[in-house]
């Protein structure tokens, strides 16, 4: 190869001679020592169901870079499982993870010069935290996710609506087995039942969301996010995805050429139609922020507007990611919105998101990916609300909530942190017309941002989910439907308003409108204090709290002047 690469720069020479040396020690010959050297990062580990298929993925990925002419190196990194970590005190670390997974990258790509990298990974925080590390290193990169599990079948009583089910219909059948909707035969047989292969959550959770959004932004090749896990075409992009990179190493063309403004429009774009999780409002923050692109929450917002909600998946319709897929997936989709698209952007494939939709872009199904003249909601799937209650921003779901509660008036009933809520609501505290506040759960307050998945699952489950708001300065899952607004921005622990509202006191949630308000005069309730709830912490989390910035910056830790 007549180019340049930056491997070389500790590989050529008598002076380097220990390099190669150690590098033999592990295997490799002269010959593949002159080859680009490619890192595969890859987040299997045997715990997390989304992660189980990528040991096998990797070889596919290194038999493509092989193909090509390049040196795979495999490395790995940590992969938090949200669906493990949810309604515990775990759940704080899932989050910061996404910080650590992006240190792992940048650190082992610069202590070791590598060329450019495929990233393995398929859950919540683990694909937006392998991304944020590529964009740090800017090398030519490809995205390549696990893939989603095949869902569950429930003809009978299936509270979405349809056949199929997935994991969260087990987190919120347990309000419906505490308040004697259904039977433990009943709940006994979901747990077995709702989630037969590994992969990541069939439904549109925040893994499948960010895997789309990967996909959209041009870091994946076109088709490869719906892709099901167990399927053979998951191996055999896998390989594509490892002579990809190789084309991307010799054309030069880096993460940060793919991902620019234009493309990150375009992913939120995308996130509006198919009604994506919250947490991409966090996950595209931080990657404008990595990718040195200039792109707020109301930027977001903005966007979002553009582009109602096109693609019906559960928590916001009935569809799963294997419909999306026999669709025709991402391209398919964005081909049905191109005329809200930047269509000039390069993408991994070494083409323009242009070229790719004429070839990828055949909608096989229009119930399930709508034309734009014909949408499930007129709506954005995602919603950015601002008000007295939330100055800074607030995030909500316009496309998980039911119409009738998109206009929400109620009074506060204040808990301190998750837990507290969780006891409230089993002892049933709780009732229609009620607004939930759990505060204390921001970045910085948990710490680590916890979900407040369980809550509103509990709520659904007892029926109350269109009859009951439930707010708060924590997240939300991707997974999650009912009416609720997450990342209140400031949260209680930076002195945000929601720190001195009371029980009682009337909250307003206008979702169509954008606004947020209290019927509170907080200059006031300033002056008179609220009492402190600050919990302690150690370790990685004392570290995390200390560093973070808020929601309404994407959660980041700064990692440049």
């Amino acid at each position: 190869m007549d180019f340049k690469f930056r491997s070389q720069d500790i590989m050529r020479g008598p002076e380097w001679a220990n390099v190669r040396a150690l590098y033999k020690a592990a295997g490799y010959s002269d010959s593949e020592l002159k080859k680009p050297i490619i890192g595969i990062v890859n987040a299997f580990n045997e715990i997390c169901p989304g992660h189980n298929i990528l040991k096998e993925m990797a070889e596919r990925v290194k038999e493509g870079v092989f193909a090509a002419g390049g040196t795979p190196v495999e490395f790995g990194t940590i992969a938090c499982c949200d669906g493990m970590a949810m309604a515990h005190d775990g759940m704080k670390y899932v989050l910061p993870s996404r910080e650590t997974i992006a240190n792992d990258v940048e650190c082992m790509v610069q202590a070791h010069r590598l060329d450019g990298l495929v990233l393995l990974g398929s859950c919540d925080k683990i694909e937006p935290g392998l991304i944020l590390g590529a964009l740090r290193v800017n090398l030519p990169t490809v995205f390549v996710n696990g893939g989603p599990a095949l869902p569950g079948r429930m003809k009978e009583g299936n509270p979405y609506g349809g056949e199929y089910i997935d994991h969260s219909i087990i987190q919120q059948s347990e309000g419906a087995l505490k308040s004697g909707k259904i039977t433990q035969k009943q709940f006994d047989w979901l747990e077995n039942n709702a989630v037969p292969t590994i992969g990541s959550c069939a439904m549109l959770g925040t893994a499948n969301t960010m895997a789309c959004l990967a996909e959209a932004l041009g870091l994946s090749l076109p088709g490869c996010a719906a892709i099901p896990a167990v399927y053979s075409a998951r191996m055999r992009i896998s390989f594509e995805s490892g002579l990809a990179v190789m084309n991307l190493v010799r054309k030069n063309i880096r993460a940060r050429d793919i991902v620019n403004l234009k493309s990150i429009e375009n992913a939120v774009r995308v996130n509006s139609a198919i009604g994506g999780s919250t947490n991409a409002v966090l996950h595209m923050l931080a990657i404008a922020y990595e990718a040195h692109v200039k792109f707020d929450i109301n930027d977001f917002g903005r966007v979002a507007q553009e582009v109602p909600h096109l693609v019906a998946m559960i928590p916001a319709g009935s569809y799963v990611l294997l419909d999306f897929y026999e669709a025709g997936g991402v391209h398919a989709l964005m081909n049905e919105i191109r005329s809200k698209l930047s269509l000039d952007n390069i993408t991994c494939t070494g083409e323009t998101l242009e070229k790719n939709l004429e070839i990828y872009g055949e909608n096989r199904n229009n119930d399930v990916i709508r034309p734009l003249n014909n949408p499930v909601h007129t709506v954005s799937g995602i919603g950015i609300l601002h008000g007295n209650l939330a100055p800074e921003g607030a995030v909500t779901k316009p496309s998980a909530i039911p119409a009738a509660a998109h206009n929400f008036t109620g009074k506060a009933v204040i808990f301190e942190s998750e837990q507290d809520a969780l006891e409230g609501i089993r002892a049933l505290k709780i009732k229609a017309g009620d607004v939930v506040v759990i505060r204390n759960e921001g970045p910085r307050g948990g710490p680590g941002m916890p979900e407040q998945y369980k809550a509103m699952k509990l709520l659904v489950g007892m029926k109350l989910g269109d009859k009951v708001c439930l707010i708060t300065d924590g997240r939300f899952s991707g997974s999650n439907n009912g009416c609720f607004v997450g990342h209140i921005c400031p949260e209680a622990y930076d002195d945000g308003p929601i720190k001195y509202l009371r029980n009682g006191d009337v909250i307003h949630v206008d979702v169509d409108n954008g606004i947020i308000e209290a019927e509170v005069d907080f200059e006031a309730r300033r002056k008179e204090g609220a009492e402190d709830h600050t919990r302690s912490v150690e370790g990685y989390l004392y570290h995390y709290r200390h560093s973070v910035a808020s929601a309404s910056l994407g959660a980041v830790i700064k990692t440049r002047d």
